[in-house]
């Protein structure tokens, strides 16, 4: 079992990790909430100096399976990909509209 535990396979040093999602949900009973804070704070105390994000969600309101309330579903993808997409460098590249349907006003010129 330790050779697949991600808690006692964590190498200190200089070890460049790379950037971590960690998630948890308050009323997971499969994995409590402290397991992912545990493993969020392992990897960051074994390599401070890494410059990668070791970011961790903790959702106070669900469980294993995450959201069940479809739009809080949408919400709770839409935030894994933006973190995703942050990390590839590809956020914040949208053209002049803030998303389908929604066009920016444009900017106040003479006569407006």
């Amino acid at each position: 079992m330790m050779d697949y535990s991600p808690m006692n396979n964590v190498q200190t040093g200089n070890n460049n990790y790379p950037s971590c999602w960690i998630t948890g949900g308050l009323y997971d009973p499969r994995v409590a909430y402290w397991e992912p804070a545990k493993f969020a704070a392992t990897l960051r105390h074994a390599n401070p100096d890494n410059e990668n994000p070791i970011c961790m969600k903790v959702d106070l309101s669900s469980g294993h399976f995450s959201a069940s309330d479809r739009y809080k579903y949408y919400r709770e993808l839409a935030r894994d990909y933006s973190f995703l997409l942050d990390q590839l460098g590809l956020a914040g590249r949208g053209g002049d509209d803030d998303g389908p349907g929604r066009r920016r006003p444009p900017p106040p010129g003479p006569g407006r």
